[in-house]
């Protein structure tokens, strides 16, 4: 929201519930024809600023009081040297008066006290200018002297009003929430520019202790998986085979896969009647025999032929 340099409720102190809603007699007679006559202020609340030096939508962070209306004291200058028509350029902009003049008149007189104009801000150079929501209604002295500002020092003077009192809205009421939409956006745009630059700089920079010892385990898995794979059998221990008789056999257990390559009938038949058994019966030349038998000459054959 807006940022005021000066706040009048600080300063004054008011009372919880304070409401400066002033009708029109009050603002004349109250508060302007004190200002012009340097007299003091019931409540000094209205700023001095010169608003046609800015645009409407920065006044309201130059005002003292108010959330939807704000006040000021401003002079007026002169279009023209010789001339009584008031300037009424801005900074990117010109008030546009509408409507005709009202007259501010007193209970119990006839006769006006101050003179209310009411004015539209357009944004641009007159007459192509575009219409906006802000309005002011400027109150004026109805029997202030200006012959005197004419003449001025050097007789040329651009002063047509030292004093004149404003009092500043927006048609829509929707200032404040434009405000409010502004700074969201504006935030939100920097959250995703921080986003965007912590995405740039790499996921190192989102890195923590649980992760760092997460990364560490997959490591190993991941080193262990790229081990290449050998395909050389493993080895197993050497032990001595027990005959059944309890004497031990001679040599050593061969590998899982190497039992049935090189084994022959004849080993076989030693190692039974080493360890006192009966030598086996080869009359019937089953499959199984025939397979792992030494194998024999055909005849023929002056040679075995080669594995």
């Amino acid at each position: 929201m807006m940022r005021r340099t000066r706040d009048a409720e600080a300063e004054l102190n008011l009372p919880p519930g304070f409401r400066f809603h002033p009708t029109d007699e009050e603002l004349v007679a109250a508060y302007l024809c004190r200002k012009v006559t340097h007299q003091c202020l019931p409540v000094p609340i209205i700023a001095e600023v010169d608003l046609y030096k800015y645009d409407p939508w920065q006044l309201p962070e130059k005002a003292l009081f108010g959330s939807r209306e704000w006040y000021f004291f401003t002079p007026r200058d002169r279009k023209y040297p010789n001339g009584s028509r008031p300037n009424r350029a801005a900074r990117s902009g010109y008030w546009k008066a509408t409507g005709a003049d009202k007259p501010v008149t007193l209970a119990g007189s006839t006769r006006p006290l101050g003179i209310k104009k009411a004015l539209v801000f357009y944004t641009g150079k007159a007459p192509k200018g575009v219409k906006t929501n802000w309005i002011m209604h400027e109150y004026r002295l109805a029997d202030a002297n200006r012959a005197a500002n004419k003449k001025g020092a050097g007789g040329g003077s651009l002063r047509l009003d030292d004093w004149v009192l404003c009092r500043l809205y927006n048609k829509k009421n929707n200032w404040e929430r434009t405000q409010q939409q502004q700074m969201e956006e504006t935030s939100a745009g920097e959250t995703m520019d921080s986003f965007e630059a912590a995405g740039d700089t790499g996921s190192e920079s989102l890195r923590t202790a649980e992760s760092d010892v997460d990364n560490e385990d997959c490591g190993e898995e991941q080193a262990g998986l790229r081990q290449p794979f050998s395909f050389a059998p493993q080895q197993v221990p050497h032990t001595a085979v027990q005959a059944p008789s309890g004497g031990a056999m001679v040599g050593s257990v061969k590998e899982e896969n190497d039992w049935f390559m090189d084994l022959h009938l004849d080993d076989l038949q030693s190692s039974l009647m080493a360890a006192g058994g009966a030598p086996l019966d080869l009359s019937y030349q089953d499959c199984y025999l025939l397979g792992i038998a030494s194998p024999q000459l055909k005849p023929g054959q002056n040679s075995l032929p080669p594995f």
